[in-house]
């Protein structure tokens, strides 16, 4: 099992906060690295799909499938990816007042058989893609009423855990 955990403080308040990251179907507007999608017949089942760079520079998009654990407002939001035995991913997101401000904890426990035979591989995708959406989680919730879907940081439009390109 591998731990990782990714921070910042927002100044908003939790309501807030936790109101842009329960509200999925936004994602898009805000998120560049994150997507969850919410199964229209299930309400705690998902799709959660993320595009990471790996350190050559190719970038690698997954979608896996779960459910959600606990959506607890204004503090807490789980859930729980991927197939027991093979990946399994249980992330979720903190939300402790402080004062004005909300600090955001977004942690990603992974266990299972792929990160144990690849160590260096599929976990270590995870930091950077979840550093990124509490950075636009930031700039969503201090910008007020603006609701502006954030730029791409260069000429190349991201992908967003869809599937991976087609091969030429």
């Amino acid at each position: 099992m591998k731990l990782f955990t990714s921070d910042i403080v927002v100044d908003a308040p939790p309501e807030k906060v936790w109101d842009i990251l329960a509200d999925f179907p936004a994602y898009p507007e805000w998120n560049r690295a994150t997507r969850i999608e919410p199964d229209a017949k299930k309400p705690d089942a998902i799709t959660y799909g993320m595009t990471a760079v790996r350190p050559n520079g190719q970038e690698m998009s997954w979608r896996l499938t779960g459910r959600l654990l606990e959506r607890r407002k204004p503090d807490l939001i789980t859930w729980r990816l991927g197939m027991r035995g093979f990946v399994v991913l249980c992330m979720s997101y903190a939300l402790t007042p402080r004062g004005n401000q909300t600090h955001v904890q977004f942690s990603a426990e992974v266990s299972g058989l792929v990160p144990r035979v690849f160590p260096k591989h599929f976990p270590n995708l995870l930091p950077d893609p979840m550093a990124g959406t509490l950075r636009d989680l930031k700039r969503r919730a201090e910008a007020g009423a603006r609701r502006s879907a954030p730029g791409p940081t260069t000429g190349k439009k991201p992908r967003h855990g869809g599937p991976p390109p087609r091969r030429r």
